[in-house]
């Protein structure tokens, strides 16, 4: 049961109907650095429209719930880790990125992960998907990079994409897929 993905999901949505709850978890970096810690992981759930949310969300939760079935300790492990270490980068890297807000990096960060997974460890998948999972997901971190808006989110007035989220997210997929990976079977010596 992929209890933890579903959790994160319902919480983002309620707090999405809820929006009198944004100012007291956005990502807010004036108050972060004035030891607002939790910023760091509930600015993550805040989302700015409902196109925003929705886009998250199909994201979020097919990649999310596929890999805490398949690796539930390490999705589990991941959904911590990962929102403070976005947060951290983009402290550091987007000084003048006052308020943050989305899943979209952890969504990014978790289909990483899991198309690493499948990739190195589930024969059964076509290997092909996999690969075109990874590029699609660089193709759209480079177009919004380059184009300074979401390639999914159509209400996007007000606010802007971040892709270090994006990027950030991704690095932290691949090291959690790196860090948790099996141990590889011992072969046998043949004489």
């Amino acid at each position: 049961m992929p209890g933890a993905t579903l959790a994160i999901a319902a919480v983002s949505a309620l707090v999405f109907c809820f929006p009198v709850l944004n100012s007291w978890l956005l990502y807010n970096r004036n108050l972060l650095l004035h030891g607002q810690i939790w910023r760091a992981w509930t600015g993550h759930i805040v989302h700015f429209s409902s196109s925003h949310l929705i886009w998250n969300l199909v994201i979020f939760l097919a990649a999310g719930c596929w890999l805490e079935y398949i690796r539930p300790r390490s999705a589990r492990w991941f959904y911590l880790a990962c929102p403070p270490i976005i947060s951290a980068c983009l402290l550091v890297g987007e000084p003048d990125l006052e308020r943050y807000a989305g899943l979209s990096g952890v969504a990014t960060g978790v289909l990483v992960f899991l198309a690493f997974v499948q990739l190195s460890e589930n024969n059964a998948e076509p290997t092909w998907f996999w690969v075109a999972v990874s590029g699609l997901v660089m193709v759209k971190i480079a177009l919004e990079t380059v184009t300074g808006a979401p390639l999914l989110v159509h209400d996007f007035a007000g606010f802007r994409v971040v892709p270090l989220a994006h990027i950030s997210g991704s690095v932290c997929g691949l090291v959690a897929w790196a860090i948790t990976r099996p141990a590889p079977a011992p072969t046998e010596a043949s004489s």
